[in-house]
């Protein structure tokens, strides 16, 4: 809707893992560079955890888009009971054709083959799980079997996991104590600093802009300051915030989002209920506009 307004080629914030807006953060890039590692070296299994809405499933789709041409790319996106329906979902995602009357060791056999079929053919599998917490332990001990599938000289599968935090507490106890040595790496996402988030937003910007050097919108420092007092630095509130506050500045004709619209948006947004009175509480140069 604001898109013309602001001379932009398509909305900056919205909230899907698109990997044309991944901003290498410190860590988003320490992030990024473990699981390309262990892709390249062919290591066996990373780990990728994060509260919600920290952009760990941004990093995995960032690594996909670089590795898509050199690799065979298998993405699981939700959870499994059972080893098998885990298996069969891999399987079915690579399709790979398997016996109307199949059983598990069937499925590992046909797996197994194609895997090394993929190495032979200088494309090996990356499996990528995505909200991985999901999985049962059945599941979870099934990739680490799936880790064992290898040759004299390297892995025939790679195993990128992206989870919530319970994900690393699970994976900590004495019941996958098995797959907890397997993963070669593992990096935990945070909410991003004051500096990263006017970075971020700012680097969105610039990727929607038809003029990326010169973005037609901008957000004033204290604006940031507000955002960041209400998201703690979380991508995904973030986005929201400054999608509502592009909207609101088509509304007034404005090329500069100030606090006092950002204020309004806060206002407006359901789940601040209650919440803005803490906000006012704060230390003066963090208190919304309109209430100093």
């Amino acid at each position: 809707m604001y898109l013309n307004r602001y001379q932009l080629h398509t909305p900056p914030f919205e909230n899907i893992p698109d990997p044309r807006f991944f901003f290498a953060s410190e860590q988003h890039r320490e992030a990024l560079a473990a699981v390309e590692y262990t892709i390249r070296m062919r290591k066996g299994i990373v780990l990728v955890t994060g509260d919600i809405g920290t952009g760990k499933t941004t990093v995995g789709r960032a690594m996909l888009e670089q590795f898509a041409s050199t690799n065979t790319i298998a993405q699981i996106l939700h959870g499994h009971k059972t080893g098998t329906e885990l298996i069969l979902h891999i399987v079915r995602s690579l399709n790979i054709e398997v016996e109307r009357k199949y059983d598990h060791a069937s499925l590992l056999e046909s797996l197994n083959h194609y895997l090394a079929q993929r190495v032979a053919n200088g494309k090996p599998v990356v499996l990528f799980i995505d909200e991985a917490q999901t999985l049962s332990n059945e599941a979870l001990e099934e990739i680490r079997l799936l880790s064992n599938f290898d040759t004299n000289t390297e892995k025939l599968l790679q195993l990128i996991l992206i989870g919530q935090p319970e994900l690393r507490d699970r994976i900590a106890t004495d019941n996958l104590s098995a797959l907890r040595q397997r993963i070669v790496l593992a990096k935990e996402l945070y909410p991003m600093s004051f500096n990263d988030m006017t970075g971020y937003i700012d680097h969105r910007i610039s990727v929607a802009s038809t003029n990326p050097t010169s973005p037609v919108v901008s957000f004033e420092n204290d604006s940031f300051r507000h955002i960041f007092q209400f998201t703690h630095g979380i991508p995904r509130l973030i986005n929201v915030i400054c999608d509502n506050a592009l909207l609101l500045g088509l509304v007034k004709d404005r090329d500069i989002i100030t606090p006092s619209m950002v204020q309004q948006v806060l206002c407006d947004m359901v789940p601040t209920i209650g919440q803005l009175d803490d906000l006012n509480h704060q230390p003066t140069k963090y208190k919304l506009a309109g209430n100093q």
